[in-house]
């Protein structure tokens, strides 16, 4: 019975230990080793980021992991983003890559997500300067996660669109891992006039996937899509079973060019609000108020609609939407971003 009881104690310990290693969740041998990726994402279009390979053999080293061969490569990615039925597409050098790139569930870890791509067949002569490209899509509902800033679980002490990578050789010994971003970008703004937490998952509410348009007789409408996640951490929000109210970083001198806001839940009937702002010069937009519930916000939509001649990427200062989402007391403001090109 003791040696039963021994063994029993020894294997959850081991399982406590696996659940407890970090990215990429296993035990593998990160150093040395002969291949790294480039600290700088390449960002093309149609939500596309490439990851440049680099060859360095470390002087002297008679490791194996020094010439092994490079199959794999992963990210580590926000359990929100494997969503069912999206679109994920690779390169490599330009060709699509032999197997296209799955979202899997980490081993150890009962909510890491790592999206894979396997069967590369680099080697040395081959390896160096090797351009890896991810293209993100969405599902016929229009969910997904179409950014780094979405998609990458930052490193410890990362911001938003950091993300770790991992390079796998065929006996997958050998993993190096990364941590590399896009090129840099002016940091987000943090609404006017408040001190909440705007760091990303405090709240069950997130802004994620694409725009959808509706062109008008003289106006576009833009829709921006907010969902749910169970995969949040309240830390000290109070309640976030409600979605307060939500407002975005947008260019005010363009005020006049709204014509409307509009609110949009998973159930029950549109609402049409007015254009209203923070304060004089805030070029902050809000919707408000909304008040939602986790159900009614579940694949739900946020939409503004602009006079014939103002784009989207125009109100948002650039190519991403910054949305801030505020828990009823407003303690929490998580801010996620949105590409403004569907």
């Amino acid at each position: 019975m003791k040696s039963h009881m021994l063994a029993v104690v020894l294997t959850l310990g081991l399982v406590a230990v696996a659940q407890a290693l970090p990215f990429p969740y296993t035990s593998c041998k990160q150093s040395p080793s002969a291949y790294s990726v480039n600290s700088v994402v390449t960002v093309k279009p149609n939500n596309t980021y490439c990851f440049k390979i680099e060859v360095n053999v470390p002087e002297g080293c008679k490791d194996y992991c020094c010439s092994a061969d490079l199959r794999k490569f992963e990210l580590n990615v926000n359990p929100s983003c494997k969503i069912s039925g999206v679109k994920l597409r690779s390169t490599l050098n330009g060709v699509p890559t032999p197997t296209q790139p799955t979202l899997d569930p980490a081993p150890g870890s009962a909510a890491g997500v790592i999206l894979r791509i396997t069967n590369l067949g680099l080697k040395f002569e081959d390896a160096d300067g090797a351009e890896i490209c991810v293209s993100l899509g969405t599902n016929t509902a229009g969910k997904g996660c179409l950014s780094l800033d979405q998609l990458c679980v930052p490193p410890p002490g990362g911001v938003p669109g950091e993300c770790n990578t991992a390079l796998w050789d065929s006996k997958f010994d050998c993993c190096p891992v990364d941590i590399v971003n896009p090129p840099i970008t002016p940091a987000p703004v943090i609404p006017i006039n408040c001190s909440c937490d705007y760091n990303p998952g405090s709240t069950p509410f997130v802004a994620t996937g694409a725009v959808t348009t509706t062109v008008n007789a003289k106006s576009t409408t833009y829709c921006l899509p907010i969902t749910t996640t169970t995969d949040y951490v309240p830390s000290g929000c109070g309640a976030v079973d409600k979605l307060l109210k939500i407002e975005m970083y947008a260019k005010q001198s363009l005020s006049s060019a709204i014509k409307s806001l509009s609110l949009v839940p998973a159930s029950g009937k549109p609402v049409t609000l007015a254009a209203s702002w923070n304060g004089a010069n805030s070029n902050t937009l809000k919707w408000t108020p909304i008040n939602w519930s986790v159900a009614q916000a579940s694949n739900a939509k946020v939409c503004v609609e602009l006079k014939e001649g103002t784009s989207l990427s125009d109100l948002c200062f650039g190519p991403k939407c910054y949305l801030f989402l505020f828990n009823p007391n407003k303690a929490c403001c998580p801010y996620y971003t949105v590409p403004t090109i569907p």
